[in-house]
Order: structure tokens, then sequence, then C-alpha cells
């Protein structure tokens, strides 16, 4: 009763007569579907607006012809090899775009102040198509800067240190381009004809570069191309005539530079792949019964009485009875010792050395191995217990 009562103190609290004013809040939780996880798919639907033909590439296998672009992104390292194969084919007339930050499935409408701050922090490698392009990389804020945002004692956010509006004139043209990162590239020699930079070549955030035949555009951030920011500013116009100064066919986003180590084995060696599984396949056909022919049951079928004599000598030296097998060897020997030389045997059961020299003239074995015979303890291991028996073997033969 006393939680009713509560309860009913509480509503009537909560009306505009007591006070209590409601407050409508629009929180952004950014996109749902397929564009949470592509951040690239506007551009993509964009350039096959356009007639190309746009497609993401979980990885990157075999490489496309020379009239194609390729996204690609280093910011999760790149293979040495990798860089070497994808800067021979823009040499040879491709197109390479390459991102040094940006193109992870991140949320663009939440602060990324943290993940940009650990990603200052983190420790520097070497890139290797920087390195073989002879562009130089450099952080855009000092560490004094740096100590004073961990400190709190900055209040910029990530937007305003990612952001910076360039003028980019290339070709004629000019376009307003929202670039951003935390590193700037640092390009030594002079910028040849058709080539671009945005902001000075040694401070840049976006090179566009000649490579023997073909081009390598280097951007620090993925920003302008990405869905959030794809439709502002110049971001779209950049973005075609990227694509359509190489005239591209085929435009290739690549979310990782390597690819499956099943999907390499399927592409260089699948012949060998199906000859092992159809091998494989006869063996298991061969070897299960259930897969292989069936078997003709033998009811009438009886064992040898060897066979059963030697399951049983198993049996006992896997239960570790090996005394047992042994002591009944030489009983047998003995026996056979009372039918034929009954005068030499003086019923002690003790090898005297008259009758362990009859018995080695008799088995062609040496005096002293076969008192031994008769004399040694049971062995535990295989070997001598299988030189035992045959002696003793030897010798029940022999008379």
């Amino acid at each position: 009763m006393l939680s009713v009562l509560a309860c009913v103190l509480l509503l009537c609290g909560c009306k505009d007569g007591g006070g209590g004013r409601w407050k409508e809040v629009e929180i952004t939780t950014g996109y749902k579907g397929q564009a949470r996880v592509n951040p690239f798919l506007a551009a993509e639907r964009l350039l096959d607006a356009l007639g190309h033909n746009a497609r993401t590439a979980k990885s990157l296998g075999k490489l496309p012809p020379h009239d194609a672009v390729i996204f690609i992104s280093g910011e999760g390292g790149l293979a040495e090899g990798r860089a070497k194969q994808l800067l021979r084919w823009s040499f040879s007339g491709g197109h390479l775009v390459y991102f040094l930050d940006g193109t992870r499935p991140y949320n663009d409408f939440e602060t990324q102040f943290g993940a940009y701050l650990s990603a200052l922090l983190r420790e520097e490698r070497k890139d290797p198509v920087l390195e073989q392009l002879g562009v130089g990389v450099q952080r855009r804020f000092p560490e004094e800067e740096l100590r004073d945002m961990t400190e709190g004692k900055s209040a910029r956010k990530d937007e305003t240190l990612l952001e910076s509006d360039q003028k980019i004139s290339w070709n004629g043209r000019s376009y307003h381009a929202s670039l951003g990162g935390r590193q700037s590239l640092n390009l030594q020699r002079s910028l040849l004809r058709g080539e671009f930079s945005a902001g000075p070549r040694e401070v840049s955030l976006a090179l566009h570069l000649r490579h023997g035949t073909g081009w390598v555009t280097l951007l620090a951030h993925a920003r302008p191309f990405r869905n959030h920011w794809i439709g502002q500013r110049d971001h779209a116009n950049w973005l075609s005539a990227l694509v359509g100064e190489h005239r591209a066919k085929e435009v290739l986003f690549v979310s990782t530079s390597t690819g499956s180590f099943f999907g390499l084995l399927w592409q260089r060696g699948w012949m060998a792949v199906v000859a092992l599984a159809v091998c494989l396949g006869f063996w298991l056909w061969q070897q299960m019964p259930r897969f292989g022919p069936l078997a003709e049951v033998e009811l009438d079928s009886t064992r040898h009485f060897a066979s059963h004599i030697g399951a049983l000598g198993e049996f006992f030296w896997r239960m570790r009875r090996g005394a047992l097998l042994v002591n009944a060897a030489r009983d047998a020997v003995w026996e056979r010792v009372r039918e034929r030389l009954r005068h030499l045997d003086d019923g002690s059961r003790q090898m005297n050395d008259v009758l362990a020299g009859e018995l080695a003239r008799r088995s062609g074995l040496p005096v002293q191995r076969v008192a031994a015979v008769f004399d040694m303890t049971p062995p535990g291991s295989v070997h001598q217990f299988v030189n035992l028996m045959r002696d003793l073997q030897a010798i029940r033969r022999a008379l």
C-alpha cells in the first residue's frame, strides 16, 4: 500500500504544475547496415553512377588490369613484397591511391579523440611504399602539444585536430578539400607537370606523384572519401577527377593488403589441391569399411591353435607376466630332458656342467649361453625376452 502511494505522489510531482519539464535530446548514432562497416560505400555508389565499376575487396589477390585504380591502406602495415608489387603495377600504368590512416570502420559521428591520441602515441614504423617513393613522413603535432592534450590543458577535439582545409590546384581546376591526419608527408624534390600537393610539399597532407607511366596518390587520412564527408566541399568532384584522369573502368577498394593463405593456395595451386582431394577420397574409400566394398563375413572360419597361443602370450606380456611365459618354456625343456637324457638328469632341475655340455653340443649354442638360459632372471625388455625364448626353443628342438 505504501509503495502504491509513493508512486502516485511521484507521478503528481512530475506534472507541469510541480515544476517538471520535458526535454528532447537528439543523439546521432551513425550509419547502419552496410554503411557502418564500409566507410567508402558512398564513394563506390558515386563512381558506379559515373560509369565506373567500383567494388570492395576484403583482400588483394590477383592485381587488376593497368587501366584500373586501387584504393588501399597502409594503416595496418603493408608487407615490403606487397608494396613492391603494387609499385611495379603502378609503374606499368596503374593508379594507386594510398591512405596512411582513416580507413577503419569507426563511427564518423562520434568523437574519436581517444583513438586519435592513442594513434599519436603508438610506435612509428617504416612504410615501404613511402620509402620506395622517396617521401618522408612526420607528426603534425609536436610532443609538447601532445603532452598538453594528455594532461587536459587543451580543449580541442579530434575534429579540429584532424580537419585542415586545403585548396588543391590541379589540371587547371581548384578543389576545396577538408584533409587531415596525424601525420604529414614530406617531398624533397620539386613537383613535376601534372603532380600536385595539398599544402607545402614539405608538410603536405596529399600528394599526387607520377610513377613511371602511372600515378601514385598519397593521402595522410582517408577523411575526404569517407561516407560522412564525401558530400562536403569538393570531395566528390576531386574523387571523380582522380579516377577520371586515368579513364579507369575498374575501381577497387581494398580493406586489407594481403590475401588469405587458402585464397592464395587455390589461386596458385588449384590443380595440386584438386589432385590431393581426389587421392584423399580414394584412400578413404579404400580404408573405411563403410565407404568401401562390403567384406564377406566368414561364420564357419576358425583360427589356428598357434594364433590362440600367440594371442595368449601377447596378453600375458601386456599384463607384465613375462616370468610366467619364461617358466612355462623352461618347464617344457626340462620335460624333454627327462625323456631324452634321463641319465644326465639328477631330478634337482639344476643345470650341471655335464648336462650343459651335452645340450650345447646338440643345439650348437655356447655352454655359457645354455647355462644362462636356465639361471638368468626373466628379462623385462622385449629384446632380451625374445633372445631367451629363441634359445629355449632351439634347445627343445635339438633334443
